[in-house]
């Protein structure tokens, strides 16, 4: 079996187990459906904007930002449960195991996405179109680069029941500190200059604001810019690669972490 076989598998065989739960996954789609129908409408005779339109692409993000985490926690079950040393007995070098995770990563953020976008597309008819087509290529790299964040807690997390407390508290304060809930103008009317431009540049709220850009039209987020979803995403990423990389070859060297 050649590398690339071998990592397709690896890929593959993740991203399965992903999907493979379809009691819990129909679970989790009707959790973030009903989620965006019932506070989204409730909170749209409350505003005085549309505040369906806003919070639905925030529920995709959000979504997806799970779905690409979940992969860090199945790495982190591996690691404890002798599934990444298996991994490191097969044909495969360090970054092709690392390219494997990240990129079922990436596919798994963007299925979970695809699927709450194409239910969303019920209410949101500006959602089935070819804009939003293109703009899946940066939606699996945003999902491969939160998937780093993962990656990163994996490292410093070692083993035990650290992993968990990391994992819940970085999940609750990227969306806590994103527009996913709150519009950029009602933010900065609260926070310093300094916090909102961070939350300018959190990735789930460049995801959220491409979205809305898309249903909305490409004047109506001025916090939006694809370049920093790009760099953003990509910076990640990095992070991921670097971080599996010394986990895995910890793990190949000393037999643990």
């Amino acid at each position: 079996m050649s590398q690339t076989s071998t990592v397709l598998q690896i890929a593959r065989v993740d991203l399965s187990y992903f999907f493979r739960t379809k009691w819990l996954l129909a679970t989790l789609i009707g959790l973030n459906i009903t989620d965006m129908l019932v506070v989204g409408l409730v909170y749209k005779g409350m505003m005085d904007f549309n505040y369906f339109v806003f919070y639905a692409p925030g529920v995709v993000v959000t979504g997806l930002f799970f779905a690409s985490f979940d992969v860090g926690r199945r790495v982190h079950l591996g690691l404890t449960e002798g599934v990444s040393q298996y991994y490191l007995s097969l044909p495969v070098s360090l970054n092709g195991l690392v390219l494997a995770h990240l990129l079922s990563a990436g596919l798994g953020g963007t299925i979970y996405a695809g699927i709450l976008m194409v239910m969303a597309a019920a209410f949101l008819p500006h959602l089935a179109s070819v804009s939003t087509l293109l703009l899946l290529p940066y939606m699996f790299l945003l999902s491969m680069g939160l998937a780093g964040i993962a990656a990163a807690l994996n490292l410093f997390s070692k083993a035990g029941e650290r992993y968990w407390v990391f994992a819940d508290g970085i999940q609750t304060a990227m969306v806590g500190l994103s527009t996913i809930a709150y519009p950029i103008s009602t933010v900065s009317s609260f926070l310093p200059s300094y916090l909102v431009t961070a939350i300018e540049l959190n990735p789930l709220s460049q995801g959220a604001e491409a979205l809305r850009t898309v249903i909305n039209g490409a004047a109506s987020s001025s916090a939006f810019n694809l370049a920093s979803l790009s760099i953003g995403s990509l910076v990640l990423l990095v992070l991921g690669v670097v971080s599996y990389r010394h986990v895995f070859a910890r793990l190949r060297d000393v037999g643990k972490i």
